[in-house]
């Protein structure tokens, strides 16, 4: 666990004081033994200062010993720290967490005085007043405008996948993004999330050699039981750790795909999570976006936009709704409307101008498809060595969802 160090603010310097006007040293600096008739320093009395208990941290302090010139502590039997101040702040904590703090006066003079006892202290940091509303017990249900009616949907609370509704993927063809897995029916089942018992569509990536490719996952789609154009679309996942090289993704593909081809079918992302830039920073659990891709290839290029969020808490524990409101106007994609209805969109475009070929107006009016997967690796992690996808080290991981609704406006 991560420990960080510091001093207080310097208006606990002026409150309370300096510890003594001897200059202060350790007992190492005399290389004595305090004589037999060396006095004990009275154990100090440390207190957690008002107002600075935290979820991550807290302050001690404490009133000078008389005959001490500094002062002994240890978190949890850690490593000591020596300090000659009367506070010693300590952040970088866990919320609602018991910590054992022990201190003790060491002599400013060995000869005539020795260490005090060891004083025992436990602090218990603050609860984090987000988590009961990020993990309950029971996930609340969002509230759906009275303007919607739910249109189609699935709760994955069957034992097998309603075959009417989706088509399992069967391809090793890299998603056109040079991706690591197979995609077939081994990486999709359904059962229950082990720490919630609720009953999910699975989706899970093996680490294997499998069908030509280095691992192995699972793939979903509604193109051949459900297209729609229009609504607001909420899927509540757990997603994995990601780690490097997981790309799990929801989102919308045009139903002209066979058609058209891609880009010109439109491709609305819901959610994508694994970007390399989020590796490179450090924030793979907290690091996602939104896009949507349009239009034709011109030069090497085509027309995309794409804005990436860093969340407030992580992404990667509990499950998580991602919500889609898609109109005539714009698209927009929301997180965890059901605990913060009030919250603005992470991705917001606009799709109402028609005014050229490669305008968005002009591909985003039409049926779309839902699709589910959980890649491996590939140009949006950058990575393509299956040995450097650290999110497979123990063998498998899962992206659990635990169901997909699409409301529309009633007329």
């Amino acid at each position: 666990m991560k420990r960080i160090y510091s001093l207080f603010a310097f208006t606990l310097l002026m409150a309370f004081g300096a510890c003594s006007a001897e200059e202060p040293h350790s007992p190492a600096d005399d290389n004595t033994t305090p004589p037999a008739n060396a006095v004990e320093l009275t154990a100090p009395q440390p207190t957690i200062f008002t107002g600075s208990l935290t979820m991550n941290s807290f302050t001690l302090v404490w009133e000078a010993v008389e005959g001490a010139g500094s002062y002994s502590i240890t978190f949890n039997d850690g490593e000591a720290v020596t300090t000659s101040e009367l506070f010693h702040a300590v952040s970088g904590l866990e919320p609602t967490t018991a910590y054992t703090v022990k201190m003790q006066a060491l002599p400013a003079n060995t000869k005539t005085h020795k260490a005090s006892k060891w004083v025992t202290l436990t602090v218990t940091t603050a609860n984090d007043p987000e988590s009961d509303k990020l993990f309950p017990d029971e996930i609340p249900e969002a509230v759906i405008p009275a303007e919607y009616q739910l249109v189609w949907s699935d709760e994955f609370n069957t034992s097998e996948l309603d075959l009417t509704k989706w088509l399992i993927e069967d391809n090793g063809n890299g998603g056109g993004n040079n991706e690591l897995q197979y995609y077939d029916s081994r990486g999709v089942s359904m059962s229950e999330e082990p720490e919630t018992g609720r009953h999910c569509l699975i989706l899970t990536a093996r680490k294997e050699q499998y069908r030509g490719k280095s691992a192995s996952s699972g793939r979903i789609n509604t193109s051949n039981g459900y297209t729609f154009t229009h609504g607001r679309v909420d899927a509540l996942i757990r997603l994995p750790k990601t780690a490097d090289g997981l790309w799990p993704a929801f989102w919308l593909l045009g139903a002209d795909y066979k058609q058209v081809g891609w880009p010109r079918c439109g491709e609305i992302d819901i959610l994508e999570m694994g970007n390399s830039t989020g590796i490179r920073r450090g924030m793979q659990e907290r690091y996602f976006n939104g896009a949507c891709h349009w239009g034709y290839y011109e030069g090497g290029g085509y027309p995309n936009y794409a804005k990436a969020s860093d969340a407030p808490y992580s992404l990667q524990d509990g499950f998580h709704l991602f919500t889609l409101v898609w109109d005539n106007q714009r698209v927009a994609t929301y997180l965890d409307l059901h605990l913060y209805p009030d919250a603005e969109p992470y991705f917001v475009m606009n799709i109402d101008d028609v005014s050229s070929d490669k305008s968005p107006g002009n591909y985003f009016h039409h049926d779309f498809f839902i699709i589910f997967n959980l890649a491996v690796g590939g140009n949006f992690t950058g990575i393509w060595d299956i040995d450097k996808v650290t999110a497979l080290g123990s063998g498998e991981a899962s992206m659990y969802v635990d169901y997909v609704r699409v409301y529309q406006k009633t007329k």
